[in-house]
């Protein structure tokens, strides 16, 4: 690998497994608001943030929107109101239903959440009615990454949080990838670590890549982690692909 520093910002999906519930008060009224409060149920570490500030809410909308103007639409709020919080959309599994939403991350406080859901629908959005949720579900996001080549196969986010992406052959189905998950984690010395599906476009198509949490992580440690997933996905892609 070259010393120069590979800089990488594109576009991309995260799918990832988390705790979500309804939030019931300092919402657009009668509305469906979810929020995860389990952000990295795989990690089981003693340092994952649970404050009570929310780090991520979903705001569930009637139908699929068109993602340019969602996104051109959440651009102008955000440039409009001059606050911090980042809007994308995407879509959460749960039920036997898919409930497509946008997913708002760094708030300040709950407050904020009925003047942003006053905003979108001055724009023509309109939310689901409430529901009470406590529940596992699969949430898929359309996210903007911003990560630097760590090593070969292995990238840094920029944005903090502990997280890498490293690159795997072949797309992945969700169940088969909690399967080998579990198969890596069974075989490696701290399976203190949650693990979440993606890929991100490259100038020759799309890269698909496992994002990694972990607090204490290194080139070592993470290169291990890269070392047993290509394994683990060689062994399956032999016997059930």
């Amino acid at each position: 690998m070259t010393s120069i520093a590979k800089i990488l910002e594109t576009r991309g999906i995260i799918v990832k497994e988390e705790k979500v519930k309804s939030l019931s008060e300092k919402i657009y009224s009668n509305s469906m608001v979810l929020e995860n409060y389990e952000p990295y149920p795989g990690y089981y570490g003693k340092n994952v943030p649970t404050d009570v500030i929310p780090r991520s809410i979903f705001l569930i909308l009637v139908r699929e929107y068109d993602h340019m103007f969602l996104a051109r639409t959440l651009q102008t709020i955000s440039r409009t109101q001059k606050h911090s919080c980042i809007g994308t959309y995407g879509y959460i599994d749960f039920e036997d239903h898919r409930y497509y939403c946008i997913r708002l991350k760094n708030f300040r406080c709950f407050e904020d959440i009925p003047r942003i859901q006053q905003m979108l629908a001055d724009h023509g959005i309109d939310f689901r009615r409430s529901k009470p949720v406590n529940d596992m579900a699969i949430i898929t996001i359309e996210k903007t990454f911003l990560v630097e080549q760590f090593d070969d196969g292995i990238y840094l986010d920029l944005a903090g949080d502990n997280k890498y992406y490293i690159e795997i052959p072949q797309e992945l189905k969700w169940d088969d990838f909690k399967t080998i998950t579990v198969n890596v984690k069974n075989n490696i010395s701290n399976r203190f670590f949650d693990a979440a599906l993606g890929y991100f476009w490259k100038v020759d198509g799309p890269q698909d890549v496992i994002r990694i949490y972990d607090l204490k992580a290194n080139l070592e440690r993470i290169s291990e982690i890269r070392s047993r997933y290509l394994q683990e996905i060689e062994r399956f892609s032999k016997t059930h692909m």
